[in-house]
């Protein structure tokens, strides 16, 4: 009787051990605060490992030709997504685990005070995949177009962010240096577009 204790103790003790230890909606709970907060390296605690090395090799690639650039463009970035980000109202409703995935349902408002009628409401799917033990929001998931930002709004079509640092990689530098460029130009555009309003 004793052993069947200790063999039933073992086995609730293992299986506690592979749960993982924050769930999907606490995940999504800490990744929309660093939004809010501005804090993109916080974010990557919220994201699988292939994409936070997609992230960092399709960075790398840039700051080669143009690293003043880059900089400027991801500390804008940050900027943009934390203005963006301040005013949404969130909720997130119907966790569902299916073994090592899972979605949540949120409800997110926007309370943009620019907005009519007090703001915008979207429904959106989130999804999440477990790894070494965790959940972590996969951003080339289609249902994840939110954080778009965080991967250069490529949008859901062109969501795979592999396929978009193996473009990096191929274009000229020039192109490329080009593109930053005209990145930076866009920023510059955006400033000047708020400072009127």
């Amino acid at each position: 009787m004793k052993s069947i204790l200790v063999a039933c103790s073992l086995l609730l003790f293992f299986a506690s051990c592979n749960k993982p230890q924050n769930p999907p909606t606490a995940v999504l709970d800490g990744m929309f605060t660093a939004m809010k907060n501005g804090q993109f390296n916080d974010m990557k605690k919220f994201i699988t490992q292939s994409d936070i090395a997609l992230l960092e090799a399709a960075e790398k690639i840039m700051s080669q030709l143009d690293p003043a650039g880059v900089e400027k463009i991801k500390s804008r970035m940050t900027e943009e997504l934390k203005a963006r980000s301040k005013n949404l109202e969130y909720h997130f409703k119907n966790e569902k685990v299916d073994g090592d995935r899972a979605t949540v349902e949120a409800e997110i408002i926007d309370h943009d005070p620019t907005l009519p009628a007090g703001g915008k409401t979207m429904s959106q799917t989130f999804e999440l995949v477990k790894e070494n033990n965790a959940w972590k929001i996969a951003l080339s998931n289609p249902g994840n177009a939110m954080f778009n930002s965080m991967k250069g709004n490529m949008g859901n079509r062109k969501g795979d962010l592999k396929t978009g640092v193996e473009k990096l990689q191929q274009m000229n530098p020039d192109s490329l240096k080009m593109l930053i460029g005209k990145g930076l130009q866009a920023l510059d555009s955006m400033d000047k577009l708020k400072n009127k309003q």
